[in-house]
């Protein structure tokens, strides 16, 4: 991997994070917290990995509601950035914490 793509999902993931603390005033992405941010080598798609702080999957917004986040975000992210192409931005949702606490959770009930 490139160490200017390195260079551009990190740019990205803190731009993404500073406008959604800063600017989003949609109360359903309050509490969307970016994970990392993973953009292929022709930077035409990126996705967004994103959790909910104190919540789960089940209380993200619905599909629809987060493709139209994603495209205000990327348009925001073209006007500050200086990129020659701004990536698609996808939007998933990171369950590796809920995972790892539900493995803690086993090994220490195996423990006991």
């Amino acid at each position: 991997m490139s160490n200017r793509l390195l260079q551009v999902e990190d740019l990205l993931k803190r731009e993404i994070s500073n406008l959604i603390i800063h600017q989003v005033k949609d109360p359903r992405f309050a509490n969307f917290n970016i994970v990392d941010v993973k953009a292929s080598q022709d930077l035409s798609k990126a996705v967004v990995f994103f959790t909910i702080i104190g919540s789960n999957e089940d209380s993200a917004p619905q599909k629809d509601h987060i493709e139209k986040f994603a495209s205000m975000i990327r348009s925001k992210v073209s006007k500050l950035l200086h990129l020659k192409r701004v990536p698609k931005l996808i939007f998933k949702f990171d369950n590796s914490l809920d995972r790892a606490n539900s493995i803690n959770n086993l090994i220490n009930s195996i423990n006991e």
